[in-house]
C-alpha cells in the first residue's frame, strides 16, 4: 500500500495513477480525509441514479401491467431466460 499526501498526489497525478494498477494507493487530505485510488475495469458497472430510477420506475409499470415472464416448473433457468429474450 501507497499513502500520499494530496499534495504529493497533485504533483505526481501521473505517477500514482500507473501506481494504482498494480498496488493500492491512499490519498490522505487533513480537511477532506482520506481516498483510496481505484482503477475502473470493463467489468465495473458506473449508473447514473436518475437513470436508474427511470428503469426501476418502468419496470414496476409493467409489472403492474402484467408484462411479465414466468418460469414453468419443469424449465431451466437457461431455457427460460432464452425463453424470455426471444418473446421481447
Amino acid at each position: 500500500m501507497v499513502v500520499v499526501s494530496s499534495r504529493a498526489f497533485r504533483a505526481n497525478q501521473r505517477k500514482y495513477f500507473d501506481l494504482a494498477r498494480t498496488n493500492d494507493v491512499v490519498i490522505t487530505s487533513r480537511s477532506h480525509g482520506s481516498y483510496r485510488l481505484v482503477p475502473i475495469s470493463n467489468s465495473d458497472i458506473l449508473v447514473d441514479s436518475e437513470l436508474l430510477d427511470a428503469k426501476i420506475r418502468k419496470g414496476i409499470a409493467e409489472y403492474e401491467q402484467g408484462h411479465v415472464h414466468r418460469m414453468n416448473d419443469d424449465e431451466s433457468m437457461d431455457d427460460f431466460l432464452g425463453r424470455m429474450i426471444n418473446e421481447d
